[in-house]
Order: C-alpha cells, then structure tokens, then sequence
C-alpha cells in the first residue's frame, strides 16, 4: 500500500491499551506525517504520570515505518478543550491540512483515503469545513457522503482556511444568543440544547473543544462531510482510563469500506433529512423540555419556589 501523504495528528494521553489499537490502524497506512500531541498527569497524581509517560515511549518506540515524527508533550495538564484545539493548531500552523484522530479512535483503513479525496477536492470550497469518519444514524444518504451542519469528530479532517475560524473565547455567543441566528440550526426545544452547551464551554464550566469547534462552523454557516458508511469505531467506552466516554456506548455501529475513487457530489447542500434524524436521535425535544423543567422548576430558588407552588396554609415556614 502506497504511504499516505496526508499529515496525521495522533492525540493520546493516559490510555495504552486503546493506543497500540489505533497506533495498529494508523500503521497500516504509513503517513509520511505523523504528529504526535499528548497532555501531561493532573497534579499529584504519579500514577497517572507512569501511564502518560508509558504512552509515550511505546509510541515512539513502534512507529517502525519510514516517517517524519513531529512531538508536542505537554509539561502541565491541559484538559481536553486546551490539549486538542491547541494540538490542531500547532499542526495548522505548519500544514494545509490534517486528518485527526485521538487515542480511543480506530478507523477502518478506508477512512484515510475517505479523507485524502475529500481533503482534496473539497480543499478550495470554503462552505465545506471539515469531514467527518464516523455517521451514527442509519438511513438519508443516497450517495457515498453528505452534508450535513452535525459532523461527529470520532476520527476527522479539516484544512487550516477552516479552523482559523475556531475562537476558544468564544466571544460572539452571548450576540449570538440574544439574536437566536443560530437557531438554523437546531430549530425548536432542541435548540435549548446547544443554547445550553455553549452556555457551558463560554463560562468554561465544561472542558469541551468539540462544541468550541461546532459553533465556529455554525456562525460561518460551514458543513461537514459525512460518509454513508461509518469508518471508525470508538473504543473509549471499552477502557478504565476513559475521561469523558466510560461507560456503555450505544454508538456501536458496524464499519463499513468503500470503492475508490468515489463517486464526487458538485452541489455543496445541507441534508436537511439527515439532520433532522441526527436531531431526532441525539436532541430530541422531549429530552430539552425534560432539562428545561428540571432547571426551572426544581431548582428555583427555594422562596420563590414555596411562594408560587404553596398555599400559605399549607407550607412551612
């Protein structure tokens, strides 16, 4: 198989046991480029120091293919929103392009070419952002891809004229709230939910990058590539050392392969069929309402609360 020309950045972290799996897939390709970022042990935690440093070397020690090795190791614990965006950007500031993958992702080997045709001809047309390996809802693609406003980023690629867009301070969404111009989006009681999320990651009271990245795309009215066959699997589910995915996944869906070269779609479009099942299955408005009742009923204030519920005879005071 011919060496992959296309930089890859490989995240990883505590996690050995699902790194030499990835480690394995992204082997069978042999990029070129291979970047390496990884995020250093909380404090007083030596045991986790043992594991980070474990990765390390075991990485280093088994690319076994004629590579050009770049390192980014972390002397402090960044956490997940400051560890990926800025490991991106440090690729972004040397290449055109990258394809991304972190340390609980194993894709199929069709998801490299997937992503080296579509870096390719996708690479001047600024509504498309990024593309996306992983497509969790069944049906609503009649073609080898779609567009789409959801493009998961279990394992993905995106050029440096896309990610400029990517503001960690996130400073327009209290505009953007007020003005609701994101409600394109998710339209309805679903939208609480993304209103919710960006609530979150601006007051920094979530260690997420991911939803950093969707709002980036969002306000430039970008998409994202999703192949009709998915192409990697998440194996975070399946490991102790999980930080944000442990536990049981219902994302377990088959991998599937394609033929190449694909067949190429020249009209840039939103599938509005495949995102209204994407919101039907991941923001269903039952769900919003559910949170919305939950924030303002349960946890009003506890004054307010009795004033307006009780009858003044039947509360205590």
């Amino acid at each position: 198989m011919e060496q992959l020309k296309t930089p890859v950045l490989l995240i990883v972290f505590r996690r050995l046991d699902t790194t030499k799996r990835v480690l394995e897939a992204i082997r069978k390709v042999k990029p070129q480029k291979l970047y390496i970022a990884s995020d250093y042990a909380r404090k007083n935690n030596d045991k986790e120091v043992k594991k980070v440093l474990e990765v390390r070397k075991y990485v280093e020690e088994n690319i076994d293919w004629d590579c050009k090795v770049e390192k980014d190791y972390a002397e402090e614990n960044y956490g997940s929103r400051k560890r990926v965006s800025s490991a991106i950007s440090w690729v972004l500031s040397n290449e055109e392009e990258v394809i991304v993958i972190e340390d609980d992702i194993v894709p199929v080997p069709d998801f490299f070419e997937f992503c080296r045709e579509m870096l390719d001809y996708y690479r001047d047309d600024e509504r498309v952002m990024m593309i996306s390996g992983n497509n969790n809802i069944k049906g609503h693609i009649d073609k080898p891809y779609t567009f789409s406003c959801f493009s998961g980023v279990w394992g993905w690629a995106t050029w440096k004229r896309a990610w400029k867009y990517y503001d960690d301070s996130m400073k327009d969404w209290p505009k953007q709230k007020k003005t609701g111009e994101l409600k394109y989006v998710m339209p309805g009681l679903s939208y609480l939910f993304m209103s919710w999320n960006n609530k979150y990651v601006y007051n920094r009271e979530m260690d997420a990058w991911d939803f950093v990245w969707d709002n980036a795309r969002f306000k430039m009215h970008g998409l994202g590539i999703v192949p009709k066959t998915n192409l990697i699997r998440n194996i975070g589910f399946e490991s102790d050392d999980a930080t944000n995915t442990l536990g049981k996944s219902k994302y377990k869906f088959e991998c599937g392969s394609y033929s190449f070269p694909l067949e190429k779609i020249e009209i840039v479009e939103r599938n509005l069929e495949y995102d209204k099942a994407y919101i039907r299955q991941e923001y269903p408005g039952w769900k919003a309402l559910l949170i919305w009742i939950k924030k303002t009923i349960l946890f009003v204030p506890r004054r307010v609360k009795k004033d307006f519920f009780c009858d003044k005879d039947d509360c205590h005071q």
